[in-house]
């Protein structure tokens, strides 16, 4: 108790002794309360209207963040709303991958991937390009920046699934729920720090880095669910980094060719 609310309900108290005043102190203390819920309902609308984040979307970052078994449970329980306390996972994953093909669009990064692709690859794609291998490469680079994300995220999602489903034994709609709870929980400390980890100084170390956030996140999540012990977990989480990482191969090359057909049309 705060000694303001202390002195708050002393006053109350003495004033209800004497019978006087009492509706008096009480409707001041209510109306403080009923200004500070207004406030807190206009902070809240005018988030939704500019940025689209409201209510129900904080709570759902708050709680991936700070307590995603909580968040699991009342998924599997309440059904895919959390009984309206969340956002779809999948509809909240899509946003966070929103945010980080944000972040690669300005600053790009795959450049190197580029030059690295065989001569006998791209020269018919610059050729239809009609323009310099430089601007070509900046193009494709723009390209796989902006459609990397959404495009390796499905992968990831339709990987690691199955390995879930089969561990859980739930059913196949909500593991799938499962599994997007899960990539949630990996993605947004990706997204908290912002673009540090793909920027060049950075890059070598960030693919070992999102490793390990996933490992701590699925066993922050999984206990009893996909794993009982930890060292069960630790095993089972390196096992699906290995999956992500292949599905992060397959779903690179989607990715690449779409990139490439992209630039050589807006040359």
């Amino acid at each position: 108790m705060t000694p303001a609310s202390g002195r708050a309900q002393y006053r109350v108290r003495r004033i209800s002794e004497t019978g006087e005043g009492e509706e008096t102190v009480v409707s001041e203390i209510e109306s403080s309360n009923a200004s500070t819920s207004a406030d807190k309902v206009r902070l809240v609308d005018l988030a939704e209207d500019t940025i689209g984040f409201g209510e129900t979307e904080w709570h759902t970052f708050r709680d991936l963040l700070i307590r995603p078994r909580v968040a699991l449970e009342a998924y599997l329980k309440a059904g895919p709303t959390g009984g309206g306390r969340y956002k779809r996972p999948l509809g909240f994953y899509i946003a966070l991958c929103g945010v980080l093909t944000f972040y690669m669009f300005l600053l790009g990064g795959f450049k190197g991937l580029i030059e690295a692709q065989p001569e006998g690859l791209l020269a018919p794609w610059l050729e239809r390009a009609g323009s310099s291998r430089e601007a070509f490469v900046n193009d494709v680079d723009g390209w796989m920046s902006l459609l990397a994300t959404p495009i390796l995220s499905l992968f990831y999602a339709g990987i690691s699934a199955p390995f879930l489903i089969w561990w859980s034994g739930l059913d196949r709609r909500k593991g799938l729920r499962a599994t997007f709870v899960l990539l949630n929980v990996w993605t947004i400390p990706i997204v908290l720090l912002g673009p540090l980890p793909f920027l060049p100084l950075f890059q070598g170390y960030a693919g070992l880095f999102f490793q390990l956030v996933f490992v701590i996140s699925f066993l922050r999540v999984g206990e009893g669910l996909w794993f009982q012990t930890w060292l069960g977990g630790i095993a089972k989480g390196l096992l699906l980094c290995v999956v992500l990482l292949i599905g992060a191969v397959a779903g690179m090359q989607p990715v690449l060719y779409l990139s490439l057909a992209g630039a050589s049309l807006a040359g």
